[in-house]
């Protein structure tokens, strides 16, 4: 600052460090955007190269939601990506397709070193699933991608005789959700499988994870629904990796 002949006096308690904060923050989440919508765009390209899906439309500002894919034509089979940084600050602004029949959003770390993974991962799964039971908003699949994840930065377990590798071709977790909304009616819905969703199983494969592997990929959110009081509802979330609970919680 004292540099540009910016004085302590003028900015401290002002207007104009803070609008330099924010003016910074905005042009890195901007470019952040861009590059993650890249990657994601990437990988639906090159499932299209392979003709593991029919097509893919990047939805731009038009929609609530990133991408729209055309997972097979004839029967028409139809998902939607949205794309959205790995803290979770703007999930709630998510927007299910009524013709969606598979919802996934795509969440990606860049290079967070700080905060771990799971502290972002568990963050955006309270969101969801509070959007899930509170505003009855339903998604289906998270996949959730550490940019970090695979290099000697952060080495990752399900790779390990790949270290120093730079991580573009680590494939992302994916967290697999009830497939109905909980209620009283249905309170604890069964979670999806790669079975009754088509999106997971393709990405994976496109990562070049066998099927033998797909597990150590793979996590359950299990959510239940009780009424805590007649204005109130209440949840409870499991998180089941390899037949392990790892993530209780209620709210």
């Amino acid at each position: 600052m004292l540099q540009h002949n910016i004085a302590p006096k003028d900015y401290k308690g002002a207007l104009v460090f803070r609008s330099a904060i924010e003016s910074t923050r905005g042009t890195f989440i901007a470019s952040s955007t861009v590059g993650r919508e890249g990657f994601v765009r990437g990988i639906l390209e090159e499932l299209t190269t392979l003709q593991r899906i029919a097509s893919y439309e990047h939805g731009g500002n038009r929609n609530r939601h990133d991408f729209t894919v055309a997972v097979t034509r004839d029967p028409d089979y139809f998902a939607a990506i949205e794309v959205k940084g790995g803290e979770g600050n703007s999930i709630n602004i998510s927007e299910r397709p009524l013709w969606a029949r598979e919802f996934g959003v795509w969440c990606h770390l860049d290079g967070a070193i700080i905060n771990s993974p799971a502290h972002g991962a568990k963050a955006i799964i309270g969101r969801l699933t509070n959007e899930l039971v509170s505003r009855r908003k339903h998604v289906d699949v998270l996949f959730f991608r550490d940019v970090l994840c695979g290099t000697s930065v952060r080495p990752c377990p399900k790779y390990p005789s790949r270290p120093g590798n730079k991580g573009t071709r680590i494939a992302p977790d994916v967290f697999l959700f009830p497939q109905r909304i909980p209620q009283e009616a249905d309170p604890e819905p069964p979670v999806h499988t790669l079975e009754t969703l088509k999106l997971p199983r393709l990405v994976l494969e496109m990562f070049g994870v066998p099927r033998e592997q797909e597990e150590a990929h793979i996590w359950q959110v299990h959510v239940s629904f009780r009424r805590a009081s007649e204005e109130r509802v209440a949840r409870e979330v499991r998180i089941v990796h390899r037949g392990k609970n790892v993530g209780p919680g209620k709210s």
